[in-house]
This record gives structure tokens, C-alpha cells and sequence, in this order.
């Protein structure tokens, strides 16, 4: 009898412990954030007019019709995605709700997120980084306390420099006018643009409507999936939602990634439940 009451007293523990908001992990990561934001300097630049007229012309449509010009140069976003549908596993469409916490940072190109979950009743979390010898990947963590894989590689890091382009342009749009990217007009509803950092680069496409609004963003170098057993190249869309009026600038109200295989579309992260933060 003393032995089962043990065991049910650690059993629940282990529940008590998964249903607290605390996470080891999560408070790891934040800090490393934290930490990471200390050290940028915060500038007092906006987005200037003679800037913005160098931008391709679809583009300067998007910044007319948010209201860039005059608008600050932010060094460090926090964006916190709550209950949000993320497809799990792109072959079986497993479906979890989570929160993401995605950091993005200006001073030079770079991200980081944290996902909160849970399978089957036990936590899971997910950690999204990258590295200074250019590898990008995810980390899994089970029950707030075993690391179940640690998956990284170069075309993580180009991924993750794509997707710093695809969050930022609605985010902070200030990033338009970053010296890491150039611009190529494809037509009046389309521009090109080509992410270029630390020896790494990765390009994509906006879409922009002849009312200003970017509404998409696709890119046939950042998602690489296992089809069949071979790794794929496999195209990858964001979708951005209506705009609203806020903190003196036009802002999307919802985001959707797509994987588009050549025989479907699964949209993996679907949210329009979310709030920015910016740092500084």
C-alpha cells in the first residue's frame, strides 16, 4: 500500500507539475532573449521618405498604404501567437493548438520562437533557433522536462532568414528598408526580394493588391520535407489577413503558412489571435 501511494503521489506531481504555467525551458528561453535584447542599442530612426522612394513601386504602394514614412525603426519585436492550429506532422495532418512565441531581431537578422502544446494530455514544446556557425532546426521537448530531438542544418538557417523576411514585412515593415535586402520587379502586383546575410541567401515573393495591401508572400527555397523518404524542396506561402489601424500604422490581422506539395496545400499555422510587442 505504501509503495501505490508513492507512486500516486509522484503521479500526481507529474500533473500538477504539467498543468503550471512554469516551464524550465520557456523561462530559459525568454531570458536568452532578455539577455539578447539588453544588448541592442535602440535607435531613435524612423522610416524616411527618400527612403521609401527607392523601394520598387508595388512596394511604395504598401508603404503608402500603411503609413511607413515617419515610422519607427524598431530594433527588437516580440509577437505572442495564442491558440493557434499548427499541423504537427504534414503526412498524417495532426493538428495541435498552441502558443507561439516568436522574437524577431533587427539589428541583424534573426529569430527565435517558443511553442507551447500538449499530445495527448502530456506538454509539449518547441523550440525554433539558430546558430553562429549557420544551422537552423527545432528542439522538442517532452513534459517540460526531456529533450526529445534536436534537429538542425543548414537549410534551417536559410529557412529561418526567409521566414525573418515573410514575419517582418507586416511585424515591423521598417524592414523594407534593411541593407540585407534588395528588391527585383517582377510586375505591377509582384516584387521579388532576396534576403542576403552572413554568406547566406534565400528569396521570395510578395504580392501586393492595387490597393497597397501585401497579401502574400511564397518562396520555393525555404521548405524542404521528407516525401517518400527523399527530402523535397516543396513551396511554402504566407497569407496576411485584413488590415486594421494600430499604433499609427495599418497592421494585418491574421497569418497563415502554407506547405504547397505538388499534389496539395496543407496550411500548417493558421492565427489571428495575436499581439506585438515591440522591445525597442
Amino acid at each position: 500500500m505504501l509503495a501505490v501511494g508513492i507512486i500516486f503521489l509522484i503521479l500526481g506531481g507529474v500533473l500538477v507539475y504539467w498543468n503550471i504555467p512554469y516551464s524550465p525551458y520557456k523561462a530559459a528561453f525568454i531570458k536568452k532573449m532578455e539577455a539578447r535584447a539588453d544588448k541592442v542599442k535602440e535607435k531613435a530612426e524612423v522610416c524616411t521618405a527618400e527612403e521609401i522612394a527607392r523601394l520598387p513601386e508595388p512596394l511604395k504602394r504598401y508603404c503608402a498604404y500603411i503609413g511607413l514614412e515617419n515610422y519607427p525603426k524598431h530594433q527588437v519585436t516580440r509577437t505572442v501567437f495564442s491558440d493557434t492550429k499548427f499541423v504537427f506532422d504534414s503526412q498524417t495532418g495532426k493538428v495541435l493548438n498552441m502558443d507561439y512565441d516568436l522574437w524577431l531581431f533587427y539589428d541583424e537578422p534573426y529569430r527565435s520562437a517558443y511553442c507551447t502544446s500538449s499530445m495527448f494530455g502530456v506538454p509539449f514544446d518547441g523550440v525554433d533557433y539558430c546558430t553562429e556557425d549557420k544551422q537552423g532546426g527545432m528542439k522538442g521537448i517532452l513534459g517540460k522536462a526531456i529533450q526529445i530531438f534536436d534537429v538542425r542544418d543548414a537549410q534551417g538557417y536559410k529557412a529561418g532568414l526567409i521566414s525573418w523576411v515573410a514575419e517582418s514585412v507586416c511585424i515591423n515593415p521598417s524592414v523594407l528598408l534593411a541593407p540585407c535586402l534588395s528588391y527585383e520587379t517582377l510586375d505591377a502586383n509582384h516584387v521579388k526580394v532576396t534576403i542576403s546575410y552572413n554568406g547566406v541567401s534565400g528569396s521570395g515573393i510578395f504580392t501586393i493588391s492595387e490597393e497597397g495591401k501585401i497579401t502574400e508572400f511564397y518562396s520555393d527555397e525555404r521548405q524542404v520535407e521528407n516525401v517518400d523518404g527523399v527530402m523535397t524542396p516543396v513551396g511554402w506561402r504566407c497569407e496576411y489577413g485584413d488590415y486594421i489601424e494600430k499604433d499609427n500604422i495599418r497592421q494585418i490581422t491574421s497569418v497563415r503558412s502554407i506547405k504547397v506539395f505538388p499534389e496539395k496545400e496543407v496550411v500548417y499555422f493558421d492565427s489571428d489571435n495575436f499581439t506585438v510587442e515591440y522591445r525597442k
